[in-house]
């Protein structure tokens, strides 16, 4: 993907962001997926034959996450480049951009603190070696998991979640049109500062 649209993108999320409240608390994290077992169902139309398929996914990538922290609520946006393979296949791998709200709960007020997330995610679309492109899609993450301080403005997040899809990946081609839903289960982990 693009990278300086990704940095522009970055860009306008922080300034968005960084209005809040003179009591919350800012930061910012780089954040990646360790790649996890999920699965990938595809239906849909190949040369005009129907066909179905259930295959093994991975979900992985490297973004930018921006939160404000008002006591135990936690809000903000997050921007990632994001690759899903399937292991089994050679050269099988799609990479696009996505961009999600998260919504924290933790459990205490206090910087070391476990916490829940829901994650809405909104996918611009994916894109393979080939050049064959999906739609865009969305999917809706819900995790659990621990920040800890390492220094006084320095942290990491890591957090277990599973991830759905609730609009399907697209894809159009001249000798086939699939509808695909993946799922699964990930790891996140982030380090990142206040500010």
């Amino acid at each position: 993907m693009k990278l300086n649209k990704l940095f522009l993108l970055s860009a306008l999320l922080m300034a968005v962001s960084c209005q809040s409240t003179a009591s919350s608390q800012r930061s910012v994290s780089v954040v990646g997926l360790v790649p996890m077992s999920g699965t990938s169902t595809s239906e849909g139309t190949v040369l005009g034959i129907p066909v179905s398929a259930d295959i093994d996914v991975e979900r992985s990538g490297v973004g930018l996450r921006l939160e404000n922290r008002d006591g135990a609520i936690g809000m903000g946006v997050e921007l990632r480049q994001t690759t899903y393979k399937a292991p089994a296949f050679v050269n099988s791998g799609s990479d696009g951009i996505e961009i999600a709200g998260f919504f924290r709960r933790y459990t205490q007020d206090s910087n070391n603190s476990p916490f829940l997330e829901v994650s809405p995610i909104l996918g611009l679309g994916q894109e393979d070696s080939t050049g064959a492109e999906t739609s865009s899609y969305a999917l809706l993450r819900l995790a659990a998991g621990y920040r800890w301080m390492l220094a006084e403005t320095t942290f990491i997040d890591v957090d277990a979640g599973y991830y759905m899809t609730l609009m399907t990946m697209d894809t159009d081609t001249v000798t086939s049109s699939l509808e695909t839903d993946v799922s699964g289960v990930d790891i996140g982990i982030a380090i990142g500062f206040n500010f």
